[in-house]
Order: structure tokens, then sequence, then C-alpha cells
């Protein structure tokens, strides 16, 4: 092994307590590439010298550094490691990736009367989140059901600090308690919000036994419209319940796990198991970073997944974890204070998983069209490899001003939003010079030297715009794999040492993967834009009207994102705007031409 095991790390090793804890690598700029738990630091960390695997003389060669936290138990190794995994998330950690594609639902326990919403992503808020969905629409549909059967809020006023003067609309159909008016004591909503949790978590027999004690308690008190509502509620529950698919005879709550590995990540499918049937589906990616086996990204996912989420007391997955077993066993009963079993499938729980390997299977299904793209996109570009990695740019202002750059990278087919990067340019000049703008971006992206040059450089543009890169590689002397300029007009694609433009067929694969990177690093160009000119416009506050606060002037932007539209928009839209009260509509017209 090239490691020489009298160096500084290896002594660090050395001296490290036989105690449970996490231990950090570390690389020369002192970032942070890896973080591991043992229930004995010392022991773990120097099997790292004693083991020859590539994997692990990549992380010696690369570690410079070495760090260690001691903790008061293994589960309290387990959770610190995914807490700085999350954090940092170091270069070769297997890591659970906030997968924006796939929705989840946020049960918002850390405010006062809290709600049921959609996010994309999990934060350390004291929230319950459930998800993420394959389906947007599962999570709006949950949604609506709660605010029908549970009547659980759905504003975003800060409630109980401020709310507004009168019930809205939802509280007319039934659909909410009215906290905003105090119609409702927050312990009260409370027992509601311990319902929605019940619901989500799909024991929906448990919530059905507590409304029918309430719905019999109300008729034995003459409170017949109570009584009315809980037996609405019950119908609403047993008629999804019926709905369910039964797989499971036992009643145990059980999360059934079905994994499919790709190249540089995977695909984790649970399928939720609540009292004898299948109440959901879960997805999520894995970024894996090194060879690792099976084993080791499945147990690296069950101890970041049930961190965040709630545990199950069985786990059904499709291979042995070994020894390993116990120790994760052991984490996760603590965390649930409950015992949790891990164990491979049994009887019609195979027939699941296979059922759960094909559901990932499907979602491979767009590759091959991907896949196709991607070889005659090589054969028209005459690449010697096929291009996994394509990059693309675009410069988006106004007039010159408030320019930006959006660097956009496809792994794949696929975005891979990581690599994605915002340029807010430097270059200042009385006329708008896209050229030198796309200069800049790309001199300062390929200055970038801890980011290797993809397969394809595509820029949203003409000859022009790809002589201007071809010029910065040129001076910077570096040498591209392929550069090629995508114009929108006639859809004309553009390459170096060739005079006339390649033009495809509409309906050529290799155009729409070009138009699809194309049109994402536009869109990504122009949002960056209109946030800054939209941060501007309110910095300089230069509407000083009675009534318009940062709210809004928010609501104005949204709809006509600069002042200068506002100006040309006649005064009867400035009346009917949602959220601006006409008499403020017309000051802000008023104010707008008094000006001119």
């Amino acid at each position: 092994m090239n490691v020489n095991l009298s160096n500084d790390l290896y002594k660090k090793a050395s001296f490290l307590p036989d105690a449970p804890g996490v231990y950090i690598f570390k690389d020369a700029q002192d970032k942070i590439i890896y973080v591991g738990k043992s229930k004995s630091l010392r022991k773990r960390v120097l099997s790292y010298f004693k083991d020859n695997s590539p994997k692990n003389i990549l992380l010696l060669k690369r570690a410079q550094d070495l760090e260690y936290i001691i903790t008061d138990s293994e589960t309290e190794a387990y959770i610190l490691e995914s807490i700085l995994i999350k954090k940092h998330k170091p270069t070769y950690n297997i890591q659970l990736r906030d997968d924006k594609q796939y929705p989840l639902l946020k049960l918002t326990l850390n405010e006062p009367f809290p709600r049921l919403i959609m996010t994309r992503r999990i934060e350390d808020d004291s929230a319950r989140y459930f998800g993420p969905f394959p389906q947007s629409n599962t999570v709006r549909e949950t949604i609506s059901l709660v605010k029908k059967i549970f009547n659980l809020r759905s504003c975003s006023w800060e409630l109980p600090k401020r709310g507004p003067k009168r019930p809205c609309i939802y509280y007319d159909l039934k659909r909410c308690s009215a906290p905003c008016q105090g119609y409702i004591s927050q312990e009260e909503y409370r027992k509601i919000v311990e319902e929605v949790l019940l619901f989500l978590e799909g024991k929906y027999q448990k919530l059905v036994e507590g409304l029918t004690e309430k719905m019999n308690s109300a008729v034995s008190n003459l409170e017949f419209e109570k009584a009315i509502k809980y037996r609405d509620q019950i119908r609403y529950l047993q008629n999804l319940w019926e709905k369910q698919k039964i797989f499971s005879f036992d009643k145990k709550d059980k999360d059934l796990i079905q994994i499919y590995i790709e190249e540089a990540s995977a695909k984790v499918l649970i399928y939720l198991i609540r009292e004898g049937k299948l109440i959901e589906k879960r997805i999520n990616t894995l970024k894996i970073p090194l060879d690792y086996e099976k084993k080791e990204i499945l147990l690296s996912f069950l101890t970041q997944y049930y961190s965040q989420r709630e545990i199950p007391n069985i786990i059904v997955i499709p291979l042995d974890l070994g020894k390993e077993k116990n120790e994760i066993e052991r984490f996760l009963s603590e965390r649930k204070k409950d015992n949790v079993s891990i164990r491979e499938p049994i009887g019609e729980e195979m027939e699941l998983l296979e059922m759960a390997l094909k559901d990932l299977n499907i979602l491979e299904i767009k590759k091959d069209k991907i896949w196709n793209e991607l070889l005659e996109l090589q054969k028209v570009l005459n690449l010697e490899n096929i291009p996994l990695w394509i990059e693309g740019y675009d410069v988006s202002n106004l007039q010159g001003k408030e320019a930006v750059g959006s660097r956009v990278v496809f792994y794949k087919g696929l975005p891979y939003k990581e690599k994605y990067r915002r340029y807010k340019i430097e270059f200042t000049n009385e006329a708008p010079n896209d050229y030198l703008m796309l200069q800049e971006i790309m001199e300062r992206r390929l200055k970038d030297t801890g980011d290797e040059i993809s397969d394809i450089i595509l820029i949203d543009g003409g000859k022009g715009q790809l002589n201007a890169i071809l010029e910065v590689f040129e001076r910077l002397n570096i040498k591209p794999k392929a550069l090629v300029a995508l114009a929108k007009k006639e859809e004309e694609i553009y390459i170096p040492n060739r005079k006339k433009p390649i033009k495809l067929d509409k309906s050529s694969p290799a155009l729409h993967i070009l138009q699809r990177v194309r049109d994402e690093a536009h869109r990504f160009a122009l949002t960056y834009h209109r946030k800054l000119r939209k941060k501007k416009i309110l910095e300089s506050k230069s509407l000083k009207i009675k009534g318009l606060g940062e709210k809004r002037w928010r609501i104005l932007l949204e709809k006509f994102h600069s002042i200068d539209e506002m100006k040309k928009v006649p005064k009867e839209e400035f009346l009917n705007i949602n959220g601006i009260p006409k008499t403020l509509g017309e000051r802000i017209y008023q104010y707008l031409h008094s000006q001119d």
C-alpha cells in the first residue's frame, strides 16, 4: 500500500481513544472529505491503513488531517455522522440527496398552529416530513384531503402574532377551524394535529376508533352537529382504507425497501405498509462517489433516512447486512424508543419487493430514449466517446443592466443541479456586449480548476458566440473536448473549423438533447436576472407611497417585473391586483404618472 505508516496521519490514528464517536478526514485545504462513525475510534481508523482497497488508498492519499468527536453511545455516533454528512457533503461519503425533483409533505409542528404544506427540502426545524413522493399530485391530493377531513389551516399568517381581520373563505366552506380569529384554542387545535399525524402515518384504524368515541360522546350529549361532523370524517377514512391495496395479513407496520444501483448513484424505493395495507410509495436518490458495496450503500441509506423520518417496527430489505445488522437495529430502536427489527423478505413481501424493482426500472425507461439521443449526438459531432457530461451557458440582461450568466450541467442526459452555477457579470459598458459577457463567464469557469471540463460545452447563440468562447480557450491554452453553439431562430448547430452550420431535422434526438440543455441554461440565467432586478428595485425604494410595504412591492414585481413596465399599463390593471387595495392601486398609478 502506498501509505507511509509512520506519517502524521497514522500517528494521530494510533492515539485515538478506544471509545464510540465520529472521525473526520480533511484534505490540504482543511475541507472535510469523509465522515465515519465507530464504537471504537482507534480500531476503526487504524483499519484504513491495513486495508489495500482502492477506496481506502484514494481516501488516504488525499487526506492530510484527522479529527474526532467522542460520543456517549453508538446511537449518538450514528446521529452525529448523519448530521455532519448532511451539513458538509463530504466528497467520499454516500449521500442521501436533497432531491428537489421529488416533493415532500411538511407538517409545521414548529408553529403554534401547524399547517400541512408541500416542500422540496428537509430543514432542521422540528417539523415532521413525509416523503419524498414520486408524483406531486399525490402531495396536493393529501393536503386537500387533510383540509377537508380535519379543517387544518392552509394560510401563511404568523399566528397568533398576526392574522386577518376576518376569516377566509375556507372557514365558510368548513375547510378551516379559523384559529386566526380565536375560534379554536391552541390546545384543541393540537388535538386535531395529532389526528392529522395518525392519518399521515397511515394509522387509519386507530384514528377511526378515536373518532367513533367522539361521535358517540357527542350523540350522548345531544351535540348532533358535532356527531355528524365526526361521522363524515369516519366515512372519508373508511373509503380511503378500502381503496388501499392489501399485501400483508399480519397488521404490522413495516417499510419494504428496494434499491437500484447505477454508476454513481442509486434509487431507493420504500413501500410503507401500515395496519396491513400499502398506503404509500416514497423514492430517494443516493450519491455514490466511490466503488461501495451494495451492503455499505444500504447501511448508509438506513442511517441517513431514518435520522429524519418516522421509524416502523419492521424494516424489510433485499439483502443480509451481516454483523452490522445488530448495530443499526440498536440505533433505530433507541431512536424510536421501541424494538425495531431489520430482516429480509418472507412470503408475499418477496412479491412486493419484486414489484418495487419493476417500479424502479420504470424510472429507467426514459433513459433508453436519452441514451439514443446521446449516441446520435456522438455521431453528429464526431466524438470519440458518448457525451455523458454536457455544460450549457447563457447570459441574461436588460440593456446591459443586472447582467448575469448561467452554467447548467447535464449528466447522462439529465440535469445535475449540484454543478449548476450563477455568475454576476462584472463587465460594465455603456452598450451591452453578449460576446464579452460570455467570455467573462467562460474565463471564470475555466479558472475553476477543481471541476473537469465536460464532454460538450454548449453556448446559446451562433457563430459569433462560438468564436468568442473559442478565443478564451485559446488564450488560456486549454483544449475543449467539443464546443457547440445552438442558434435559436433556425436551431442551427455551429462547431469550430466548419463554415456552414449543421442543420438537423426537428425530430432529431441529438437536437432534442441540445435544446433541453440550452433552454435550461436560459431559464436558469433568466431566473437569476429577475431576482437581481427585483432586489435592486426593492432596495432603491423608488416608490414612497403610504401603504406600499415590501410585501405589496413583491406582489407588484411578480406581476410587472419593473417600474418601466408598470408605467405602460392602464389604470384599470392597478385597480384589480390581488393583494393590492383599489385605493392603493390608484395612488400607485397616479404617483407613477406624476413622475413623468
